[in-house]
């Protein structure tokens, strides 16, 4: 047995077992996430109401009805707090909402309005660090009889010395390069302390339930944890935090909401997240190697550097290895979301070069493969940005520009909030003619568009319960250009088969398919003999009933 065989003999006792354990199926009528469409979105960028140029709460109201015309049924935002980083990230005070997207009415007005849609709001929180400009920092600093010493992590008894995010211990004080043009310090909270424990779960309990009446309307619907360690940035000051700070916080929050759901960004991009998962008490983690699988050639396991310089091509071995994986380390309760971009990643169409057949390929990968599809603003329309290097936390603004609406930056409500104030505005898509290609007002009067595209491969999911709630059973394994798997649930099974090459290729799946399946998506020709015909990057969609 040479070893392409013996690694395809092993994949499919591997597969074996999944199916076998995967026969113990969920409850759709219970709570599950698996039903759920993420929108991930940074709302200083989504829509302005009221002519600021920077996204607000009110703005995000007004676009709830594109959300769901979408499909979407979770929001997920980045930090709302009050900051001097545009990004919200470090606080100057955790419970204010940044004034430039609202106030605190406005944000119940927003939650109320998301409820009463049948859809959910998830909130993402960086809680490990404060920037300068907030008092537990501001009054301790150099004050040890500060009322919030115990607050902040000082290394020395003067408070000279704050632990400092990327800095090395009893380091003088660094200050961060910030948009526009201003200068901040980050420290580390310190998280072994009971007052500081106490006060985060007091805190994350206020957003389940703002005004403790019981009744969740104006509550969250869930956490997204940013940055999450067991030993915050690998100091050996602050450990086993899964167990002793984070767990505590999650179940106080799910005792106040059983149906709760947080997930967890490990700050180990090459994990799976699964051992922060089942010791933090988290639902689920972010699927990164899933996505680097994806980008294949061109992916690299640097934090913040994709690479671009190598071809992308998605190798179906490595997609059936990394789906695999995920469902082993996630049992039935857990979840492994997917995605394929961030606001801390190129956009997906800088990595494939805006290939328009990996950009189809990449949405098919992202909503009908196991796991809790999350789409990042933009994503749908194909929009384009790479992270650059300019010495601030402005590097990132190409990969968080403002939704595109129309191709008219001067268009109301286009959240500018970068307009004219450096590079990252000199080369943004709206003035290098990008936005003339994906605009939102263009795409959805274009049947073919990557727009439509999404909204189709959702109602899909939506429509076919394997595809949300199926085990996983690839159906193809010694073919570089051809992905197919098969999602079965309750007897009935969806199918599909991908061509991942530059080439039409004539398929024969004789004896890989049982029964007689119902094309239901993608234009192909399929015979009696399961063999078909399929165009470069085109794919197939199948059903197979549960009556045969």
């Amino acid at each position: 047995m040479n070893l392409i065989m013996l690694k395809h003999f092993i994949i499919v006792l591997v597969i074996l077992s999944i199916n076998c354990r995967c026969t113990t199926e969920s409850d759709p009528e219970k709570s599950n996430w698996k039903d759920e469409i993420i929108y991930h979105v940074m709302p200083r960028s989504f829509y302005d109401s009221n002519g600021d140029l920077h996204g607000d709460l009110n703005g995000f109201v007004e676009k709830l009805d594109y959300l769901q015309s979408l499909g979407v049924t979770t929001i997920l935002f980045t930090p709302l707090y009050e900051s001097g980083f545009y990004h919200n990230y470090f606080p100057t005070d955790y419970e204010k909402i940044d004034p430039e997207y609202g106030t605190m009415e406005e944000y119940i007005h927003f939650i109320k309005a998301v409820h009463q849609r049948g859809m959910k709001f998830l909130m993402d929180m960086e809680t490990q660090y404060v920037q300068s400009g907030h008092p537990w920092f501001d009054d301790s600093y150099k004050n040890p009889a500060s009322r919030y010493d115990d607050f902040v992590y000082y290394s020395d008894p003067e408070n000279q010395y704050p632990e400092q995010l990327f800095m090395p211990t009893r380091s003088d004080l660094y200050e961060f390069n910030a948009w526009p043009d201003k200068k901040y310090s980050i420290v580390h909270l310190n998280l072994n302390h009971p007052k500081v424990k106490k006060w985060m779960k007091d805190f994350y309990s206020f957003w389940v339930d703002p005004d403790g009446n019981g009744v969740f309307d104006d509550g969250v619907d869930g956490f997204r944890i940013d940055h999450i360690m067991d030993d915050l940035d690998n100091k050996g000051i602050f450990t086993n935090l899964y167990s002793n700070f984070w767990n505590p916080i999650f179940t106080r929050c799910k005792e106040i909401n059983p149906n709760l759901f947080i997930v967890g960004e490990q700050a180990n991009w090459t994990e799976y997240g699964d051992e922060m998962v089942h010791r933090s008490g988290a639902d689920a983690s972010f699927n990164f190697p899933l996505k680097f699988a994806m980008a294949g050639e061109a992916a690299t396991s640097t934090m913040y550097d994709e690479g671009t310089s190598a071809p992308v091509r998605i190798n179906p071995s490595k997609i059936h290895e990394a789906v695999i994986e995920t469902l082993n380390r996630f049992p039935e309760g857990t979840y492994s979301v997917n995605f394929i971009e961030n606001h801390d990643t190129d956009r997906w169409a800088n990595i494939v070069g805006e290939n328009n057949g990996l950009l189809r390929a990449a949405a098919v990968l992202n909503l009908l493969l196991p796991g809790v599809p999350s789409i990042y603003y933009g994503q749908e329309l194909g929009v384009t940005g790479k992270i650059q290097e300019w010495g601030s936390d402005a590097n990132h603004i190409p990969v968080r520009e403002a939704f595109p609406w129309t191709p008219d930056p001067d268009t109301p409500g286009i959240a500018l909030f970068y307009k004219n104030t450096g590079e990252w505005w000199d080369q943004s898509f709206f003035l290098t003619g990008g936005a003339e290609r994906f605009a939102l007002s263009l795409q959805q009067d274009d049947p073919e568009s990557l727009w439509n595209l999404y909204r189709n491969l959702i109602a899909l999911r939506k429509q076919y319960m394997p595809l949300r709630h199926g085990n996983y059973q690839p159906i193809v394994f010694d073919d570089d250009h051809v992905l197919a798997f098969a999602r079965e649930w309750q007897g009935e099974k969806v199918i599909v088969v991908m061509n991942l090459s530059e080439k039409a290729l004539k398929l024969d799946l004789t004896g890989k398919i049982d029964g007689t399946p119902k094309p239901v998506f993608g234009d192909f020709d399929l015979h009696r003999d399961h063999s078909m015909h399929l165009d470069p990057f085109r794919f197939v969609v199948l059903n197979i009933p549960k009556e045969q």
